[in-house]
C-alpha cells in the first residue's frame, strides 16, 4: 500500500493558482504555502514538496531572473519597443512590462540599460521630489474614491477612475468622450457593484453636478439594505486636492502611461478636428476602443503587482487584487456591504 504522499500532486491541478501568484509576484515558498493553505490539491492524497514544485514552474515556463540571466543586449529590442508606450517609466515599472512579455530580467540589468541608453531621463527622475500626505481608510472596501481626469479632453477623450485606497485597486478606469455626465458615472459604479455584487460603507469625490448621480444613488442603496440610515449621506464631498488617492493614481498614469499614447494621437498624421462632426466621430469610433484596452492593461498590471514598500505606509504592500481578496492575510478588515442579483437588477 503507498504512502498517503506518495504521489505528487497533478500539475493540471494546480496549474493556474500557480501562474496567478506568480503574477502577483510571490516567491516560491509563499506560492506553494498558498496552494496547500487553500487546500488547491487534495494534501491528504497528495504530496509537494519546493524542489518538486519548482520543476513544475520551470515545466510551465516561469523562470527567475537570476535562472533566466537576460543581459542588456537580450532586452534591448524589447525596450525599444516598451518606451514607445512607456517613454518615462522608470525601472520598477519596465521590469513588470517585461515580466508580462515573458522576461523575468534583474533589477541591475534595466538599471544598467538605462544609465548605458538613458542617461537624461534618469537623472530627470532623481530630480523628482515627493510631498508626503495623509490619507486614512480603515480598511478593504471602506470607501471608494472617484475622480475624473480632464488634461487629455484637447484630443476629445475624458477619464474617470474609482480607486479603494487601502488595497490600492482600480476598480474601474474608464475612458469615454465626456466624463461630466451624472448617469454615465453612475453606470460606472453600477457596472462594478453588478461584477463584484458588493457595495462599500462609502463613496467619495470632488464636489461637482458629475457625482451628484452616484452620492444619490449609492446612498440609496445603503439606504435600502440598512433602514437604519435613512436619511444619511453616505458619500463623502472632498474639497480640492483632498481626494488623495486618484491623485496619486493619475500622477502614476501620466508618468508610465499616458506620455506615449500622446505621442501617438499627436502624430501629424492623426489629423482631425474636434469641431468637425463626422471627424470627431470617426475619431471616437476607432481611438476610444484602442484607448480603453490600453487602460485595462495598465490597470490589469497595476491590480495584480504589489507596490514598492514605504517606511512611512502602514497599509498592506501586497499586490491589491490579493488584498482584496484575502484580507485576513494582512490582519485587515473587509467591510463590504454584499448585494444579491436580485437587488442589484432591482436598482438597474
Amino acid at each position: 500500500m503507498h504512502h498517503a504522499h506518495s504521489f505528487l500532486a497533478p500539475l493540471t491541478e494546480i496549474a493556474a493558482p500557480i501562474q496567478k501568484y506568480w503574477d502577483r509576484e510571490y516567491d516560491d515558498v509563499k506560492i506553494l504555502s498558498i496552494l496547500k493553505e487553500e487546500n488547491l490539491f487534495d494534501t491528504e492524497k497528495y504530496g509537494l514538496g519546493i524542489r518538486k514544485f519548482r520543476a513544475y514552474r520551470t515545466e510551465l515556463g516561469l523562470v527567475r531572473a537570476r535562472t533566466a540571466n537576460f543581459t542588456v543586449n537580450d532586452i534591448v529590442n524589447d525596450m525599444i519597443d516598451l518606451r514607445q508606450r512607456h517613454p518615462h517609466a522608470g525601472y520598477l515599472r519596465m521590469k513588470r512590462e517585461l515580466r508580462a512579455r515573458g522576461k523575468e530580467v534583474k533589477r541591475s540589468v534595466i538599471q544598467e540599460y538605462m544609465h548605458r541608453y538613458e542617461p537624461d531621463l534618469v537623472r530627470r527622475r532623481i530630480r523628482r521630489r515627493l510631498k508626503c500626505r495623509r490619507f486614512w481608510a480603515a480598511g478593504v472596501n471602506d470607501v471608494w474614491c472617484l475622480d475624473q481626469h480632464d488634461k487629455l479632453k484637447r484630443y476629445g477623450l475624458a477619464l474617470h477612475i474609482c480607486v479603494d485606497p487601502f488595497t490600492g485597486k482600480f476598480k474601474w478606469l474608464r475612458v469615454w468622450w465626456t466624463n461630466s455626465n451624472p448617469r454615465l458615472i453612475f453606470g460606472y459604479y453600477l457596472d462594478r457593484v453588478k461584477k463584484d455584487g458588493y457595495i462599500p460603507l462609502v463613496t467619495q469625490s470632488d464636489p461637482g453636478p458629475e457625482n451628484f448621480c452616484i452620492a444619490k444613488g449609492h446612498s440609496f442603496i445603503r439606504q435600502s439594505l440598512d433602514s437604519q440610515l435613512q436619511g444619511t449621506l453616505q458619500h463623502r464631498y472632498m474639497k480640492e486636492k483632498n481626494n488623495l488617492p486618484p491623485e496619486i493614481a493619475w500622477s502614476g498614469l501620466r508618468r508610465d502611461c499616458v506620455p506615449g499614447l500622446e505621442d501617438i494621437l499627436a502624430n501629424p498624421h492623426v489629423d482631425y478636428s474636434c469641431d468637425n462632426p463626422p471627424q470627431y466621430n470617426v475619431f471616437k469610433w476607432v481611438a476610444i476602443p484602442w484607448f480603453q484596452s490600453e487602460l485595462d492593461a495598465y490597470a490589469k498590471l497595476h491590480n495584480s503587482t504589489k507596490r514598492r514598500a514605504q517606511c512611512n505606509k502602514i497599509l498592506p504592500h501586497g499586490p491589491p487584487d490579493d488584498i482584496e481578496e484575502h484580507p485576513h492575510r494582512y490582519n485587515a478588515l473587509d467591510f463590504k456591504v454584499s448585494m444579491n442579483c436580485t437587488s442589484i437588477l432591482e436598482v438597474y
